[in-house]
């Protein structure tokens, strides 16, 4: 099992149109609700962009939905992330980019190469 400061956690990030703001929120809630029950120690956030241009200028927010789990998102617990996201109505978010990363540790594994000249 990798040690603690290795499990992958994932980020997905889409655009949502202002006028399906509200709904988007309840659905994408409810989504991760359900997956926080089906997955216990499953931790589900969901954020927008910050920057002040993004809430006033836009037509759009930029929203992400993070998620993390003590045994690190398993190809399991992410099947299960998007399956229950498949349901979301297309027609309330946009497309979904789905990153998984890992905490950076010192010293790395396999260590870096140093091109030679």
């Amino acid at each position: 099992m990798p040690s603690p400061a290795a499990l992958p956690a994932q980020f997905v990030y889409y655009r949502v149109p202002h006028a399906n703001r509200h709904a988007a929120a309840l659905a994408v809630q409810a989504m991760q609700a359900a997956l926080t029950q089906q997955w216990p120690g499953l931790q589900a956030t969901l954020m927008r962009r910050a920057d002040a241009t993004a809430h006033t200028e836009a037509a759009e927010d930029t929203w992400m939905e993070t998620y993390a789990h003590p045994a690190g998102v398993s190809a399991a617990l992410a099947q299960a992330i998007a399956a229950q996201a498949s349901a979301l109505p297309s027609s309330l978010i946009g497309v979904r980019h789905v990153e998984t990363f890992e905490p950076l540790t010192l010293p790395l594994h396999p260590p870096l190469t140093t091109p030679t000249a």
